[in-house]
């Protein structure tokens, strides 16, 4: 009977073991660790508040249990508030994210313009320009700075057909907010509490943001190559140990 050779047979399901390692690799999640800022979900809140109205409702109850129940309930109404009014922010920003985005984009434009005429036009139409300029830039704090509970009242609406079931009052009520919105919106300018060149720090941003995207794009692609020198490093080593058996 020929001898059984079992050494290249253990090393070959090693070196495929080495091989399918990293795809298999089990990564054990960090524990979380509870933020006192954030607070829970709108649901959970509510779940306590009827919880705690529930134990309040009971007549035989404690002196001092009443009086922790009732001072966890103002608490547990004031955060209920506080995260049902961040809901309807978020809400809101999804909603009208890109209906903003389009307006930035044009309010943008139209300062580029605006100051590239400015550096071509003589001075006799220079306060026209600048009137204009300073519009635009309320137009962009407009955008960037509208109250985040109200519901995005757009800058450039669509011409209202005869046709269309939009009534002329409702049409009145919308430019009185927006121009309600424009007139805080000079008065935050005015004090400076607003930026006066909007433009520049939306430029800013954007390059911030362009940055940290770079970054993570850069990020991801080192972490591939790192999966991939791993795995042709174990491919290597198991082609050399079929070199040096044979």
């Amino acid at each position: 009977m020929a001898p059984v050779r079992t050494g290249k047979s253990t090393r070959t399901a090693s070196a495929s073991q080495s091989v399918a390692g990293p795809s298999h690799r089990k990564h054990t999640r960090p524990e979380s660790i509870a933020d006192p800022s954030v607070l829970p979900g709108v649901q959970k809140l509510k779940a306590a508040v009827r919880q705690t109205k529930r134990l309040l409702a009971k007549e035989k109850l404690a002196a001092d249990v009443r009086v922790t129940s009732e001072r966890k309930l103002k608490s547990l109404e004031a955060d209920l508030a506080k995260a049902e009014l961040s809901r309807k922010e978020r809400v809101l920003s999804t909603r009208y994210h890109k209906v903003k985005f389009f307006e930035r984009q044009k309010v943008l434009r139209k300062i580029n313009q605006t100051k590239r005429k400015l550096s071509e036009e003589d001075s006799t139409t220079r306060p026209t320009l600048e009137t204009e300029l300073y519009e635009h830039r309320v137009e962009l704090n407009y955008i960037n700075h509208y109250p985040k509970t109200k519901k995005y009242v757009s800058l450039f609406p669509a011409d209202v057909r005869d046709d269309m079931q939009q009534s002329d009052l409702n049409s009145m009520k919308t430019d009185q907010e927006r121009d309600e919105i424009k007139r805080w919106i000079r008065e935050q300018m005015t004090a400076q509490s607003l930026p006066t060149e909007p433009e520049v720090i939306q430029r800013s941003q954007y390059k911030s943001n362009q940055m940290q995207w770079d970054k993570k794009v850069k990020k991801k692609d080192k972490e591939k190559e790192k999966n991939y020198e791993v795995v042709d490093d174990a491919k290597d080593d198991f082609f050399e140990e079929d070199e040096d058996e044979d």
